[in-house]
């Protein structure tokens, strides 16, 4: 009897020091390991790779092999009953012919009364068939202006070369970085430059409460042929939730303070997220908020105004 584990680990030497801790194999017994998930590594953080490993019994290999010519035995006991079932189907092949000359004078009758029905019944379909071609064709034509929308754009992006810097910059790290993603455009909003990435691999970007999108976007203010070029980085309008959440956020603690009397402290934000907190807090009246402490691990402190 074979048994499976499943076991993560950051790299082989974890999986081998997990293997012995984990296993105690017996006299007959040995362990095959087949990976499941690579492991990654992007940036400053680790993915776990995730791997099976088999247990079984060292003489199973040869029990298993010796089952394949048996099944081959059982074969020339088929091939006598398919000669039996020859016999019959020429039997019955000729009982056939005979019922099926009696049938042929009710079916041309038959056929007649579902003529006039058909004839009706395909007129409904050509009709619903033309409603679906007025549908394909309005989706058509907005896949169209889709496209040619795109087409202006990237027209318009063409005379900036800080769109070709960016592309390039994200198609080298998200190669370097393993994962499976893909730039989906690139866009200018005011001074921004907004990328969109999409792709199996995308909760990673993120990571949790947008920490990596964060630190990504930290780290693109270092890269000289990014210099002075804001840069935000997006996917599915998650910085649009993002956003909506911290406002929910900061309405929660602002009442919080009012009703208790003591100063919030909120977790490290980047500068982007802390603008958002204290622009929500300055439509409060009696609260104001603080930042404190240096990049990356800047934070805010939200306080009620004394009277």
């Amino acid at each position: 009897m074979m048994e499976k584990i499943v076991l993560k680990a950051k790299n082989r030497e974890e999986l081998d020091s997990m293997v012995k801790r984990t296993l105690t194999l017996g006299e007959d017994e040995e362990f095959r390991i087949k990976v499941l998930k690579e492991p990654k590594k992007i940036l400053f953080f680790n993915i776990n790779g995730e791997y099976e490993i088999d247990i079984v019994k060292k003489g199973e290999k040869r029990e298993i092999s010796r089952v394949k010519p048996a099944e081959s035995r059982t074969g020339s006991g088929k091939n006598d009953r398919k000669y039996e079932n020859k016999k019959n189907e020429a039997r019955n092949s000729g009982n056939g012919h005979r019922e099926n000359r009696k049938n042929d004078g009710k079916n041309t009758k038959e056929n007649t009364k579902s003529g006039r029905k058909n004839w009706n019944g395909q007129n409904t379909e050509n009709k619903e068939k033309n409603l679906g071609n007025e549908h394909l064709n309005s989706e058509n034509l907005k896949i169209q202006k889709e496209e040619n929308r795109k087409a202006e754009t990237e027209a318009e992006n063409s005379n900036d070369p800080n769109f070709d810097r960016i592309r390039s910059f994200m198609k080298e790290f998200i190669v370097n970085s393993k994962l499976s993603l893909k730039i989906v455009n690139i866009s200018k909003e005011d001074e921004r430059y907004v990328v969109n990435v999409d792709g199996k691999d995308i909760r990673y970007l993120i990571g949790e409460k947008g920490s990596s999108l964060n630190a990504i976007e930290y780290l693109l203010t270092s890269v000289k042929t990014l210099k002075n070029i804001k840069v935000v980085i997006d996917s599915n309008n998650y910085k649009e939730k993002r956003e909506e959440a911290l406002r929910d956020l900061a309405r929660k603690k602002g009442k919080k303070v009012l009703d208790s009397g003591r100063n919030v402290k909120l977790n490290p934000m980047s500068a982007r997220e802390r603008k958002i907190i204290h622009e929500e807090i300055s439509f409060i009246k009696g609260l104001k908020t603080e930042s404190v402490g240096e990049e990356p691990k800047r934070y805010l402190v939200i306080k009620r105004i004394k009277d």
